[in-house]
């Protein structure tokens, strides 16, 4: 298919849904991607999110177990570029291949290994799933219930879809090492890297505490402390949700005034977040806003909200944005064809590339539709690789990015290339970006990079930032339709300065179209695109929050967007103008769910009223003492259970023969099993099922994720980092999530001071001593006064 990685072939090897949904990425944008599938197909082949997840894809049902068939997977390898698969270490060595082998038989194959813990953790032995790994780590306590208490089973897919976006940023930038080195190699990204991975924002130490929000449920309606700072979900006067967010200078006193508290909440003209409320402004924010909401309808809200150019957006079902004006301007919502629904639809490719474009997606194929051209397949070669021979201890050691952005999604993307290796450059204005004054939350975005301060509004400023771009391959930002042009750095006019330059805008909602030019703040897109009801679970009102949102999505895809486009120039000479909107990014994230024929919704799965699991094989179980966590739809899976729980009996029964007719008859499954548990401790049961082999883990109900900056192998693992002399003290914080096997990622330093670089940078733009100072005093250029030593910091939600 037409799309930037239209050169490269990947195998997937089905046997967990995060391969599925990386290998969607892959076919989405061009890669031919085949599907490798067990005779009838996987434990999941049957599910309605089928038709995302596996869509431009072709599938062959190879056993490979079977030597001929094994032999045919090894067949398609030979002229593979990547292979995804989640087979776990001892498995893999059965079948000849594990690492060593894959290396030995197949030196230029990039080796994309989804695992649950990663080999290198004290977890590595357990089972994988999402949900064992969501209860092992805490994740289900993160968010809380607004129904009951203890911990909530995931509704949204928030690990699946995490490790899906590690392992595609991880391979696409294995690839881009291969075109020097010249050799393929392993990638490993885990359960547990996709969860510290959407956990940095709110979640790191420092010495004396701070934070901009506070310890525990990161869902509380005070979890913003003091900080100056509403966002949230408010129910209002018609029954109806939406979410609002102040950010942005002026946003808090905005929204104050539209609810009636315009003369109690004081103007500020310091940025707003370095000014903390006081007991009154508190009381109004954390407790009086939510009866204020309650005066209008949700549609006078949004409507008010926005026309003061505060950030607002009704909180949706999945996929029913899909019906909304933006969307359908955009032409992100595709119409397949669907022998089920006669006609589905679904969100488009999400990464938009102006001098590349992917096609239309294809429909999911059925199992095995392509077991007739696997000699073909097999026969097929890559191209020949044409390396350079130039080392490299990073992925991607050599590529500049200049990032003109601000706040946390872009600039987590960017803080991600820093880890493998690029050279980021953070261009601020001299007020600083305004999410300096939320210590945490802006040294997770901007860890690792170098910072200068231009005022781009001057002539000679601007000419100094056009220098960077001038030997950059990559352009960042986030700015308002319009506004980069305005500045000189739009699109136009930075590529005639640098014809290879991947120009890649992240915006809210696009750069053209009836919401353009709204403001965008997570999590109001999350909520917008569904989440919110898919944490809610069957029949209840939508949840105040869940585990991943869309600044750590619109991050990972604009990573992984970057990856793509540098590619695609590796083979095509070419830069490129790439647009990735959050809008895409949480479309995408959404799209196991879709619209029917009549646009109505259609779940792709769907978590239940009690908030404990989507089915009966996969959900948490109450105990005399807490709850226990199982995963046992895989055929394996099931019979261990059945003989753990003392019922052999439905080994043999036809309603549950098979993985589909165990779904179908999944009422009668959860009421049998129900009575085991409620019978049992945690410790009881949990040791019943693990000696029988049926995956299980007990459900914490306290958070695990802050412990882990304690843990000497996170930090020998280099997945923790310590910095005893950041602008904030001495922090510990989260840092590589990716794992390669011979270009390792590496994370360090802590966030830059504003105006850290500003010397180093310009005098790699060839100005001189005399021309910086003069830059400097005439305040077209700030270098900061200080690089070592603490910064005051007056904000903290703790």
């Amino acid at each position: 298919m037409p799309g930037p990685l239209d050169h490269l072939t990947v195998i997937e090897l089905a046997e967990q849904m995060p391969v599925a949904i990386a290998a969607m990425l892959f076919a989405d944008h061009g890669a031919e991607v085949v599907k490798v599938e067990p005779k009838g197909g996987n434990w999941f082949a049957h599910d309605l999110t089928r038709k995302s997840w596996d869509r431009s894809k072709r599938s062959v049902e190879l056993d490979v177990g079977d030597a001929a068939d094994l032999q045919s997977l090894r067949g398609l390898l030979g002229g593979a570029d990547i292979f995804i698969h989640a087979l776990e270490e001892k498995d893999a060595a059965a079948l000849g291949l594990d690492r060593e082998a894959l290396e030995r038989d197949f030196p230029e194959l990039v080796v994309c290994a989804l695992t649950a813990y990663g080999a290198d953790t004290p977890f590595a032995d357990r089972p994988y799933g999402e949900s064992l790994a969501a209860a092992r780590l805490g994740t289900m306590i993160d968010r809380s219930s607004s129904f009951r208490p203890g911990p909530v089973y995931l509704g949204h897919p928030a690990l699946h879809y995490g490790q899906a976006f590690l392992s595609v940023i991880g391979a696409l930038a294995a690839v881009r090492a291969r075109r020097h080195i010249g050799k393929g190699q392993r990638v490993e990204a885990s359960l547990l890297d996709a969860m510290i991975a959407q956990s940095p924002m709110n979640n790191w130490w420092q010495e004396e505490g701070i934070s901009y929000i506070k310890a525990g449920d990161s869902g509380a309606v005070d979890r913003f402390g003091r900080t100056r700072l509403v966002t949230g979900m408010f129910e209002c006067g018609d029954g109806l949700y939406l979410q609002m967010h102040t950010g942005g200078q002026g946003g808090f006193k905005a929204a104050m005034d539209l609810l009636g508290f315009g003369d109690r909440v004081q103007r500020v003209t310091a940025p707003e977040m370095s000014v903390p409320l006081t007991d009154d402004e508190y009381n109004i924010a954390r407790v009086e806003i939510f009866e204020a909401f309650k005066t209008k309808t949700r549609a006078e809200w949004i409507k008010l909200f926005q026309a003061a150019d505060v950030a607002a957006l009704p909180v949706l079902e999945p996929a029913e944005v899909l019906l909304d004006e933006q969307v359908e301007f955009v032409g992100q919502r595709v119409a397949l064809p669907d022998p089920d629904f006669g006609t589905i639809y679904q969100a488009a490719p999400a990464v938009r590339m102006a001098n590349t474009p992917t096609a239309a997606p294809r429909p999911a194929p059925a199992v095995g539709a392509d077991n007739g051209a696997l000699g073909e397949l097999i026969g097929r070669r890559r191209a020949a690789l044409a390396a350079d021979g130039k080392p490299l201890e990073r992925p991607l050691e050599g590529i500049k990015v200049i990032d003109f952005s601000s706040f946390f999604a872009v600039g987590y993307g960017g803080r991600l290339l820093s880890d493998l290796g690029a050279d980021v450059i953070k261009v601020e204005t001299p007020g600083g970006d305004q999410m300096r004054p939320l210590p945490d939350c802006f040294d997770a975005a901007q860890r690792g990079k170098r910072d200068i301060v231009l005022n781009l509004k001057d002539p000679e400023a601007l000419e100094a930032a056009l220098r960077l771009v001038a030997e950059a391959d990559v352009v960042t930002h986030n700015l308002r339709p319009g506004k980069a042009d305005k500045l000189g750095i739009g699109y136009e006019a930075l590529s005639k300065i640098n014809p290879r330059l991947l120009y890649v805008y992240l915006p809210g909602y696009g750069s053209k179209g009836p919401k353009s030019l709204l403001k965008s703040f997570a999590p109001l897109v999350s909520g917008w695109t569904g989440l919110l009801y898919e944490g809610g679970g069957e029949g209840n009102p939508p949840t105040r929050a869940v585990f991943g949102n869309e600044d750590y999505n619109n991050g990972f895809l604009g990573a992984a967007g970057i990856l793509m486009g540098l590619e695609h120039r590796a083979i095509s000479g070419k830069g490129d103008y790439i647009e990735i909107p959050q809008l895409h990014s949480s479309l995408w994230t959404t799209s196991e769910h879709f619209l029917d024929a009549d646009k109505k919704v259609v779940y792709g799965f769907r978590l239940d009223k009690d908030q404990a699991g989507f089915n009966a094989l996969d959900r948490i179980y109450r105990t005399t003492d807490g709850w226990l966590c199982i995963s046992c739809r895989q055929e394996e899976r099931f019979v261990a259970l059945a003989k753990a729980v003392g019922r052999e009996e439905w080994l043999s029964d036809p309603r549950f023969a098979a993985a589909r007719d165990r779904s179908a008859n999944d009422a009668a499954l959860m009421e049998a099993l129900k009575p085991f548990f409620a019978q049992k401790s945690s410790e009881e049961a949990f040791a019943l099922l693990d000696a029988a082999g049926a995956p299980c883990e007990i459900a914490r109900e306290t958070s695990w994720v802050r412990e882990a900056l304690w843990e000497d192998w996170a930090v020998a693992s280099n997945r923790v980092i310590e910095n005893f002399d950041s602008m904030y003290g001495h922090v510990r914080q989260f840092g590589s999530f990716m794992h390669f096997s011979l270009t390792p990622s590496f994370a360090k330093g802590s966030a830059p001071r504003l105006g850290e670089h500003t010397r180093q940078v310009l005098r790699e733009a060839g100005y001189g001593e005399e021309q910086i100072d003069a830059l400097i005093e005439s305040k077209k250029a700030m270098q900061a006064a200080d690089i070592t030593g603490r910064i005051q910091s007056r904000v903290s939600a703790a």
